[in-house]
């Protein structure tokens, strides 16, 4: 599956059925009621209700639903790309109308220009009757055709939405896991510990302060009830006990600045995305090097997206080749925000500018959007 096709679906919308599959179907579909049509006639003349012969049975029948065939194509293809809908305005029905016409008097020139080698009518009758016989016999085939593409587009769209909900709670819940695994590995529960018993006598109330962070940070990461969106306002609070954990445990060598916009504080962003930037920006920026440290984390609005950054003056990504989001929680991030966003969304690691990282994430705002994800 192209890369493409993948970010589409992501975003909540259905890939085109194959054109194989759609022309198989249809021609299926139309020989089997040729076959039907046929069968019935024959009875009918058994019984002597009907005089035709056999040739020219099977050429009218034949001819008339394999008619049918690219006119089932078409019916299927502007449901798919232009669905009517009350909210949708005039252009579908428009399209669906000129298609209508388009059939009903297609369909009576054909038999018109077939006349002599069908033999439709044993006397040709005039235009405004052929166009009555042609509204009567093609209107309602019509209609049920562009209802069935419309209800099979629904069930399809159902299934995608039920598949990436399904998607999404996985995606969550192994979030949720790695980041209990990140904040309980042996070492951080050692180093946050070991912290505490140094400020025990020192400083009795930052240990105390201490393990309140650490209490309140593992008990958020495991009440977030599976919601797949928060607001900024939300994350940010969420991110603040592991910050003080970690500027507890570093001191004077980890400062945090922050450049908030305020217009975006209730924006909304995948949550549990913000945490694994900032960890990496420590574990790898920070962490190695024994001069102080400084982390800024800023979110903006850039017209309808925004872009949320975490930059520290650290070791920064290799001099040299590309730099890669890679890690398991970096790139857990990114599947939640092709599968939240598709395209509309990106993660980007870079150098900083003179040392260090930067961490950018960019999601799209309110846009009208919300309806076609899923509910948080």
């Amino acid at each position: 599956m192209r890369d493409e096709d993948k970010a589409r679906r992501g975003a909540g919308e259905v890939a085109p059925l194959p054109s194989w599959a759609v022309w198989t179907g249809a021609l299926g579909w139309w020989l089997a009621d040729a076959f039907v049509a046929v069968s019935q006639v024959r009875i009918l003349q058994r019984l002597g209700e009907v005089k035709a012969p056999d040739e020219e049975l099977w050429r009218m029948s034949l001819t008339s639903s394999l008619l049918w065939v690219p006119i089932t194509v078409l019916c299927l293809r502007l449901s798919e790309r232009v669905p009517l809908s009350l909210r949708g305005g005039a252009r579908p029905w428009v399209a669906h109308l000129a298609a209508l016409f388009g059939v009903l008097f297609g369909r009576a020139a054909f038999v018109m220009l077939t006349q002599d080698l069908v033999g439709w009518y044993e006397r040709m009758p005039s235009v405004p009757d052929l166009l009555a016989q042609s509204v009567a016999n093609n209107l309602l085939p019509f209609v049920l055709l562009t209802a069935g593409g419309h209800a099979l587009g629904l069930a399809r769209r159902a299934h995608v939405r039920q598949r990436r909900a399904d998607q999404l709670q996985a995606q969550l819940a192994e979030a949720r896991l790695q980041a209990l695994a990140s904040q309980l590995r042996p070492h951080f529960l050692f180093n946050a510990l070991n912290a505490v018993a140094s400020l025990v006598h020192a400083d009795p109330d930052g240990a105390e302060r201490m393990l309140a962070r650490l209490g309140d940070l593992l008990r958020q990461s495991l009440e977030s009830h599976g919601r797949q969106e928060v607001t900024l306002r939300e994350e940010l609070a969420a991110l603040t006990p592991y910050l003080d954990i970690e500027q507890i445990r570093f001191g004077p060598r980890l400062q945090v600045a922050w450049s908030l916009a305020p217009d975006v504080m209730d924006a909304r962003v995948p949550f549990l995305a913000l945490q694994p930037l900032v960890e990496n920006a420590i574990r790898h920026g920070l962490a190695p090097r024994a001069e102080p440290g400084r982390i800024e984390i800023t979110a903006e609005r850039e017209g309808t997206v925004l872009r949320l950054s975490v930059r520290d003056d650290g070791m920064g990504p290799p001099p040299e080749g590309p730099v890669r989001v890679g890690g398991v929680g970096l790139s857990n991030l990114r599947a939640r925000l092709v599968t939240l966003y598709g395209p509309r969304a990106g993660l980007e690691l870079r150098r900083g500018t003179p040392r260090g990282a930067v961490a950018e994430l960019r999601v799209p705002l309110d846009d009208g959007l919300e309806g076609e994800r899923v509910a948080a």
